[in-house]
């Protein structure tokens, strides 16, 4: 009896500590992240904290979308983008504990029609390879197959054979989206189940997670949904759409709730389990969070974090939080960025989901909340962030004037603005057109990819894209190639890396 009772009042302690760690969350957080909102110009966030197996904070900042009086809560649907990463190499890690794959088999073994470029890659390429960013492939190689395209998954990993890769096969880690894409369409190869079935099934059902989904169609109809934000054309802050996700979806489809990923969260810092139930493998999630591929450990997160190491795990990014190992991922996509930090040594773990981009609005909330439930005083990360942009658009003013001295001004096209109008066609990429509107040149791609062009000088063209995704530089360089006979023969482009386009005859 008197071991219950002792039971009981250490429960209460608990308890009483948790309800007082929230309640003052609730008092000085509310107004600190009410100012980082304004300072940010992001109309919304939602917030989560978990500690140990609860929740012990969750709530919404801001409205759901500018102009509207709807308020941001707990079970606000946002994008969560790249968080999706760690279910898609969980779902990848449950195969492995059942004996239906090893992390390191060759993809192609499973799947033969599956080509890379590089036929040695093609062979050799594993699921681990897959998984942690080191298939030679550069950042964001083949993102504008999808970003503003509805081509299918599988025509896709088709084209992957027409990307030629940057760096050496397992020498470089450069962050992809089109290989987890591969990573998830194992499972239906494998399986005979579709990766959107087995993350319901496997996840979203057992953790409870009802207000997630995997598709933008899933969000017809509901209310509860904060809408991106985005500055389109160089114009003020507005609503802007969805992106459509469905063909990249095992890198980035999830939308969901503070509340509903924090219940992800409990699983990820306690080996696994979701209260009484075992949801992966203790293994499996040591395996994840284990580093797979070193990397430097920045500037910042040296001085800042005291961190002394960083890497990639399998799905996850691996580093430093003032002496505690930390497991998290970003997200981001158009007019939506996220962040969620873990760690499981304390069993801390912090989610934040904004609706504008971009913004620094995640980081700084994400990492204030670590500070305070972790006793540290006296960062003011909000401060620290904005002096960083002050400090990246003076480099970006240094870099425009830099390049405009270098201009060639007393040059012209070598023809007519008549003779660049056609279509551009790449085997990667398909097909592309310039025309000429208003004495003016125009390269379309698609929705998310198309500018007007400045003449620049010789045949180089400026272009300023009218809605680029917010992580892409919205002016970039087109120059077109002539043949030897005169004849416009091809272009280069830059989205996020120089791009070929060959011109019809």
């Amino acid at each position: 009896m008197q071991k219950i009772k002792k039971i009981a009042i250490s429960l209460s302690i608990v308890l009483f500590a948790i309800v007082q760690l929230q309640a003052q969350v609730t008092g000085d957080f509310h107004k600190y992240a009410k100012k980082v909102l304004d300072d940010w110009k992001t109309p919304g966030a939602a917030v989560a904290v978990v500690l140990g197996d609860s929740i012990v904070f969750a709530r919404g900042y801001g409205v759901r979308t500018l102009g509207k009086p709807d308020r941001v809560d707990s079970r606000t649907l946002f994008a969560v983008a790249s968080n999706t990463k760690a279910f898609t190499a969980a779902l990848v890690g449950l195969l492995v504990h059942e004996g239906k794959i090893e992390w390191d088999d060759p993809i192609s073994t499973y799947r033969r029609d599956f080509q890379m470029f590089d036929p040695y890659v093609t062979r050799n390429l594993s699921f681990r390879d897959l998984l942690c960013h080191r298939s030679g492939l550069s950042t964001f190689a083949g993102d504008h197959l999808w970003i503003g395209h509805n081509l299918s998954r599988d025509e896709i990993i088709s084209r992957l054979r027409f990307l030629e890769p940057t760096r050496p096969f397992r020498t470089h880690f450069q962050y992809q989206n089109l290989m987890f894409l591969v990573a998830g369409e194992m499972i239906p190869t494998i399986t005979g189940q579709s990766w959107d079935e087995a993350m319901r099934q496997r996840f979203f059902e057992p953790l409870g997670m009802q207000d997630s989904n995997l598709s933008i169609r899933d969000l017809q109809g509901r209310e509860n949904v904060a809408g991106p934000h985005e500055r389109v054309d160089g114009g003020p802050l507005q609503v802007i759409p969805y992106d459509f996700l469905d063909n990249i979806a095992p890198a980035a489809g999830i939308n969901s709730s503070v509340r509903d990923m924090a219940q992800w969260m409990i699983v990820n810092m306690n080996k696994g389990r979701y209260h009484d139930k075992q949801i992966l493998p203790e293994n499996l999630v040591g395996e994840m969070q284990q580093v797979q591929f070193p990397l430097r450990v920045s500037k910042m997160a040296a001085e800042l974090l005291n961190a002394n190491y960083a890497g990639y795990g399998l799905g996850w990014g691996i580093g430093e939080y003032n002496g505690f190992k930390s497991v998290g991922h970003g997200g981001g996509m158009s007019g939506m960025i996220s962040q969620q930090i873990m760690l499981p040594q304390k069993k801390l773990g912090v989610i934040v989901l904004t609706n504008r981009a971009p913004t620094a609005a995640h980081r700084i909330l994400c990492y204030s909340l670590l500070d305070h439930y972790l006793g540290i005083e006296g960062r003011d990360w909000n401060k620290i962030y904005l002096k960083q942009k002050e400090r990246r658009e003076k480099f970006k003013a240094e870099r425009e004037k830099k390049m405009f001295s270098e201009r060639h001004l007393d040059t012209k096209p070598s023809l007519p603005l008549s003779s660049y109008v056609g279509t551009y066609s790449s085997l990667s990429s398909g097909d592309a057109i310039v025309r000429l509107r208003d004495g003016k040149l125009i390269f379309d791609y698609n929705a998310r990819h198309i500018g007007t062009l400045e003449h620049w000088h010789y045949d180089t063209f400026r272009v300023h894209w009218k809605n680029p995704i917010s992580d892409m530089e919205p002016v970039t360089f087109l120059q077109f190639k002539l043949d030897k006979s005169g004849k416009v023969d091809d272009l280069t482009v830059t989205f996020y890396d120089p791009l070929i386009f060959k011109k019809k005859k």
